[in-house]
């Protein structure tokens, strides 16, 4: 099975991406990629650019959104299976600007409420990564907490709920994989390869770096 990237920021996430919807689309077309999923933190800015450079290069697009979610900062990775899916994921990340708080660390992103999520799920799969509230329970070495979050999350998204795990020589790592799956052995939930995708070539790290010193120069 080819690998697809499902955790592809644009520029719309200002805080974090330099990738532009044109040249990323080019860049998957040269490489015979089937699929993208394009998942901006906690926004759909740039849904219909995408969605209308995927199919005129003849590949999938795949709409999701990365939430920042109330409780500690936690993410989530959402992406929609059809388009009761993308109305719902739509819906989620609408909610997060009218209702949810604005995250000072990240230039204003909407922090989404888990409530709002649970209560939108048909149609949407749920991504959880190392940064996922499962995802630093295990890490952190709270298992009782861990089962009962996954509890929560496969009560309303059943078999469209996945472990996403990537090697990114990244602090945490290798402990979030051996615990995901573990974890995912004991509750029967698939483990699908994963990566983060903010610039698209080796020469593009200083310019990615500066927008992320930027950032933290602005909220430090």
């Amino acid at each position: 099975m080819a690998f697809v990237h499902l955790g592809i920021h644009s520029e719309y996430s200002i805080t974090d991406s330099i990738v532009r919807i044109k040249p990323l689309v080019k860049a998957a077309a040269a490489d015979n990629q089937r699929a993208l999923a394009l998942t901006d933190l906690s926004n759909l800015y740039a849904t219909v650019k995408f969605y209308r450079a995927c199919l005129g290069a003849g590949i999938k697009p795949i709409i999701g959104s990365e939430v920042i979610m109330d409780n500690e900062d936690t993410r989530l990775t959402l992406l929609a299976m059809n388009n009761e899916g993308y109305q719902n994921i739509t819906r989620i990340v609408s909610l997060g600007f009218t209702e949810g708080r604005a995250d000072p660390v990240n230039h204003g992103t909407p922090v989404i409420k888990r409530s709002h999520i649970l209560e939108h799920a048909a149609g949407v799969i749920v991504l959880l990564t190392e940064k996922s509230d499962v995802g630093q329970a295990l890490v952190g070495s709270m298992p009782e907490k861990a089962d009962e979050l996954l509890t929560e999350w496969q009560a309303q998204f059943g078999d469209r709920l996945y472990f996403a795990i990537k090697r990114t020589n990244r602090s945490g790592e290798d402990a979030f994989i051996r615990a995901a799956i573990h974890s995912g052995a004991k509750h029967n939930i698939p483990i699908i390869a994963h990566n983060d995708v903010r610039f698209l070539a080796q020469e593009d790290f200083d310019a990615h770096e500066a927008r992320v010193y930027r950032r933290l120069v602005r909220t430090g």
